[in-house]
């Protein structure tokens, strides 16, 4: 019994330190934005606040956003295939294989189909897997970063 503990335990624990899909997830939840989940309004800053602190263009801010968007319907839905064959919510990066070889065979195959996709839709939207997961950290550091993509995501979904 102590086996099956310990194992269990042990693969919650390693779930639970990985880091979200392609740093996606942990965005999405650090922006306080799941496109198409959320009931409160959101409101655009229209201020004239210069954002000297970025270290990416907005060209590359806007196509992240696009990218986080695009990406979203198949984070959700295999977020909750594996959840449903894990029994609770699952970390996974993409960037991390060791994370996406904890899964059962099942949720393993959902997890690396899902990142799969979400390296094209990433280079689709004009930037390179480096450069979407430096944003990604850069926008967990900075709130002026994190807003700046908040900002651009709700002017595109407006559209």
């Amino acid at each position: 019994m102590m086996t099956l503990y310990s194992s269990r335990r042990s693969l919650n624990r390693v779930l639970s330190q990985c880091l979200s899909v392609g740093t996606l997830a942990a965005l999405s939840l650090l922006l306080g934005f799941a496109p198409g989940l959320s009931e409160r309004s959101h409101s655009i800053d229209f201020s004239s606040q210069a954002y000297a602190q970025s270290p990416f263009s907005s060209k590359d801010l806007s196509n992240f956003a696009r990218a986080v968007l695009a990406m979203e319907p198949g984070r959700q839905a295999a977020y909750n295939e594996i959840k449903r064959i894990v029994g609770s919510p699952p970390n996974i990066a993409c960037s991390q294989p060791n994370s996406l070889r904890s899964l059962p065979g099942n949720a393993q195959a959902i997890a690396i189909n899902y990142c799969k996709q979400s390296q094209k839709i990433v280079e689709s939207n004009g930037l390179s897997i480096g450069l979407f997961n430096q944003i990604t950290v850069e926008a967990q550091k900075n709130s002026e970063v994190a807003a700046q993509i908040k900002n651009e995501m709700i002017r595109l979904q407006a559209q």
